[in-house]
């Protein structure tokens, strides 16, 4: 299987998003504390068009809630939320605020793609206040999806007028190789 890379936005914003909640000093002491190689990916000029290794971004996170101390899934969602609304252009923005929240929802999959080079997303129901997401991904995205889904998720709701959104796993199956699928429903006002 090839390696599972994220898009350059995912570490330029995250990292922009912790320097500015939790100081430089923070972001120092976090760095410190990761591989050799991956504080080299993070160091390296990071451009938003260029793809990184998906592991040295879950290594930061790690060692984010280690020097935190225990964060929660709704306080990981806060960095994935600024990485989503700093990724999208202002032609996207604008599209949102004149669609609805379904709509929105219903391209997760065309969303997902801006973001890896892996993994694949359908979206089975997309209806006035609820959706359910269905993802096929590697075993690497387990522990990152839960809040990374919220975060997205919730971002885009809001910016196409909807609110209070809520999100629950419906299931979780090993498909073989290394594969998961993962299914989320979620629930919004309008």
């Amino acid at each position: 299987m090839a390696e599972v890379m994220a898009k350059g936005v995912n570490f330029l914003y995250a990292k922009r998003f912790i320097k500015a909640s939790y100081g430089a000093e923070k972001w120092e002491k976090v760095m410190h504390s990761l591989s050799k190689g991956d504080q080299y990916v993070w160091s390296e000029g990071i451009l938003a068009t260029r793809s990184y290794p998906f592991p040295a971004f879950k290594a930061m996170i790690a060692s984010l809630s280690k020097e935190l101390g225990t964060v929660r899934n709704d306080e990981l969602a806060r960095i994935y939320e600024y990485i989503a609304d700093q990724s999208l252009s202002k032609v996207y923005k604008i599209f949102f605020r004149f669609t609805n929240p379904s709509f929105v929802i219903k391209n997760y999959p065309k969303l997902w793609d801006n973001f890896f080079n892996t993994g694949k997303v359908v979206v089975p129901v997309a209806e006035k206040g609820r959706a359910v997401l269905k993802f096929l991904l590697p075993e690497i995205f387990l522990d990152w999806l839960p809040p990374a889904c919220l975060g997205y998720s919730k971002k885009a709701i809001e910016m196409s007028g909807g609110k209070n959104l809520t999100m629950k796993e419906l299931g979780k199956q090993h498909m073989g190789e290394g594969q998961w699928e993962i299914v989320y429903e979620l629930f919004w006002n309008e």
